[in-house]
């Protein structure tokens, strides 16, 4: 009955289609972010135990020789990336990148390409055409993702996304580099 009403509504049928299209073209599998100003045991677990309060996080290894963390995610929890640097920033310390690991699905992109992805825009920077498959080294672009001297070699690419892409006010600006 149900296929039956699908096959006779073909907007339904169209949508059916782009959402599980949709939930099969990527996933989040875990996010690798720089932390400066880590200098002791103490202040690792301080930025590790902010980001364990986030309740889409299921582990968190933290590397103090290496000044990062390795999040990784609980299965169907959606994930905010802003969040994870709000947590950083919040333990008293700054961001120096955050990339996440992505598992896509032969996800077609190129330079300005608007992915939406659990509600989220995504617009792809400095990136060539390209077909994304398998797992993928993500970069994230701003203000809350990198030192200012790494993000002012960003700002032309970045005052030049904001003009085409995404149409929304939130945005991620996202590198393959």
């Amino acid at each position: 009955m149900f296929l039956m009403l699908l096959l006779k509504n073909k907007n339904l049928f169209t949508l059916l289609v782009l959402l599980f299209s949709g939930i099969a073209t990527a996933q989040i599998q875990s996010v690798s972010i720089g932390v400066n100003g880590l200098t002791c045991s103490q202040c690792s677990h301080s930025v590790e135990m902010s980001i364990r309060k986030l309740d889409f996080v299921k582990e968190v290894q933290m590397n103090l020789d290496k000044t990062e963390a390795e999040i990784f995610f609980i299965d169907g929890n959606k994930v905010d990336i802003s969040k994870i640097a709000k947590s950083v920033i919040d333990a008293g310390f700054s961001v120096r990148y955050l990339k996440a690991k992505i598992y896509f699905n032969q996800l077609s992109v190129n330079e300005n390409y608007c992915w939406i992805y659990e509600g989220g825009y995504y617009q792809f920077i400095k990136t060539s055409t390209k077909v994304l498959n398998g797992l993928e080294n993500i970069t994230f672009i701003g203000k809350k993702f990198m030192p200012g001297k790494e993000y002012k070699k960003w700002s032309a690419a970045l005052k030049d996304a904001q003009q085409k892409g995404c149409e929304s006010k939130k945005i991620y600006f996202i590198s393959t580099y």
